[in-house]
């Protein structure tokens, strides 16, 4: 019977290979960790948007004739403009122009 003597242990080659194959794997799963939490930011932003738009037409569905200066303070805004795109018997179509920490935000509405 032939016996092969291995040594005992791993070559640096092999080593290395389970080096890199480990660094490219933790690699790419930290990526991938980055990338979610880029998308749940951007999701976060945009819910914080949607809600703030929200909050300002219905507060001009309520009341239309309400004050740029008090939707200002009732929703802690920066800044807010109207401008008047057309007028239509009784109907006029402005744009509502708002900022809120440095981002500024727009809505058309129709009252």
């Amino acid at each position: 019977m032939n016996l092969i003597n291995f040594k005992k242990g791993f070559s640096l080659l092999e080593v290395v290979i389970a080096l890199l194959i480990i660094s490219v794997t933790f690699l790419a799963y930290s990526q991938l960790i980055e990338q979610n939490l880029k998308a749940q930011d951007m999701k976060q932003d945009y819910l914080d948007e949607y809600q703030l738009k929200t909050n300002v037409l219905t507060i001009y569905t309520a009341n239309p004739k309400i004050d740029g200066n008090q939707i200002q303070e009732l929703l802690d805004l920066d800044s807010i403009s109207e401008k008047q795109f057309s007028r239509y018997n009784a109907l006029v179509e402005i744009e509502v122009e708002f900022k809120n920490d440095s981002n500024t935000y727009s809505i058309k509405i129709i009252k």
